[in-house]
């Protein structure tokens, strides 16, 4: 594994922990707002976002891992942008399913997917970047 690909891995393990830090905190928020019958769908709701955030890392982990293999820079290029398109088409996919379909809480359920995106800024934050 080269020095680059060890970095971005170091930097997803941090945004993956801020992702579950940033998804729990908004699922405990949205059910202690919520009225007591509402309490349950709202966390739910928000940790069903926090999760789509979170498998859009671990596909973003994959695909670095299999870019980084011994095959030439045209064949990780295309492992990459692959892999853009890829968490581009789930987060597409989950999050109509969780509004279409599951009929989710639509604000918990957006503001932990969002907070979940903003943690990929986390490994610059605390380098110092």
């Amino acid at each position: 594994m080269s020095y680059a690909a060890q970095i971005l891995r170091k930097g997803l393990r941090r945004v993956l922990l801020a992702q579950v830090s940033l998804t729990l905190a908004v699922a405990v928020v949205a059910a202690f707002a919520a009225s007591p019958h509402e309490a349950l769908g709202r966390a739910v709701a928000a940790l069903a976002g926090g999760a789509i955030a979170m498998l859009g890392a671990l596909v973003l982990a994959y695909t670095v891992g299999r870019a980084d293999g011994k095959q030439g820079p045209a064949q990780a290029q295309l492992w990459l942008y692959g892999g853009a398109v890829a968490r581009f088409v789930l987060a597409i996919v989950f999050l109509g399913l969780g509004l279409g379909v599951f009929h989710v809480a639509p604000l918990p359920f957006l503001v932990a997917f969002g907070l979940g995106q903003v943690a990929f800024l986390a490994p610059g934050i605390t380098s110092g970047l």
